[in-house]
């Protein structure tokens, strides 16, 4: 039976979903904030044991064979030794794997979205687009899936046997069971955790990023999600490549003559490291 959602029933059932980590936003403000510092970095880090335990073990491993070849328990000369953009992306990957866990999903979904945040981030080098935005978005771009899945399990099943059996794009199929798609969906959550407006815009409009292509994030979002269906990075059953706008790779600044095969090698290299954190 066809619902009709609202984004009031949406904000009010994703209480009921994992608490979303507050480290990302805390993160994705110091991108924005001139006077951000090592020291703020540092007790975003300590207050999540998983994560500081990572953060010394990468910094240790980073030693081996070096000069400072000494064990290191201090977080601060951890975080030191890495570097800022490393250790960033080292505490969004952890905090998004650890969400990941308690979302009780199929590790399909998150794969994917790995797979997609690993493409973002590599496409990001081609305009001054920030990596840690890139990869949030990369992500979160199908949570309204997510939710879908979790509290009308029926419907979503539907629409996907509904896609797999036909040639209509899914989209169309979820707004005729729900009224509205996984990308509006995906908007209202990423609205209600407070994240950036440009992710905010990423994940909404990553299927057509026609309406806002002055939006690179958004145009960053809709290739790699492209690049990734249609290598198959994932092995993903009834894997589809949605329709492919060529103005959001010409607003990326994309060149089709470098050497792609390169990058799709990182790319798919990458994603393989990256899903091992999320299983």
């Amino acid at each position: 039976m066809p619902v009709q959602l609202t984004e009031a029933e949406i904000n009010e059932r994703a209480i009921n979903l994992p608490a979303f980590p507050r480290v990302v936003n805390d993160i994705l403000e110091t991108l924005e904030d001139d006077n951000a510092t090592l020291g703020a970095l540092v007790q975003f880090v300590e207050r999540d044991p998983v994560i500081t335990a990572r953060i010394v073990s990468i910094a240790n491993s980073a030693s081996m064979g070096s000069r400072h070849g000494s064990q290191l328990r201090d977080v601060n000369m951890a975080v030191s030794r890495i570097g800022l953009a490393r250790v960033k992306e080292i505490v969004l990957t952890v905090s998004m794997a650890e969400f990941a866990h308690k979302s009780q999903v199929a590790s399909s979904f998150w794969e994917h979205s790995v797979a997609v945040a690993v493409s973002a981030q590599e496409l990001a080098r081609f305009t001054h687009v920030s990596s840690d935005y890139a990869l949030v978005a990369g992500l979160l771009h199908d949570i309204g899936k997510l939710w879908m899945a979790r509290f009308y399990p029926l419907e979503f099943q539907m629409v996907r046997s509904t896609v797999d059996c036909s040639e209509r794009g899914i989209l169309d199929v979820e707004r005729q069971y729900f009224g509205m798609d996984h990308c509006e969906i995906s908007g209202i959550l990423a609205n209600r955790w407070g994240l950036p407006a440009p992710v905010v815009s990423a994940v909404r409009h990553h299927h057509d990023p026609s309406p806002v292509l002055s939006e690179k994030l958004v145009d960053l979002t809709h290739v790699a999600e492209v690049f990734c269906n249609a290598l198959d990075l994932t092995g993903s059953e009834g894997n589809q490549v949605p329709s492919f706008c060529e103005a959001a790779c010409i607003a990326i600044g994309f060149d089709w003559n470098q050497d792609i095969n390169s990058l799709f090698g990182k790319i798919q290299a990458r994603t393989e490291h990256a899903c091992a954190v999320f299983r």
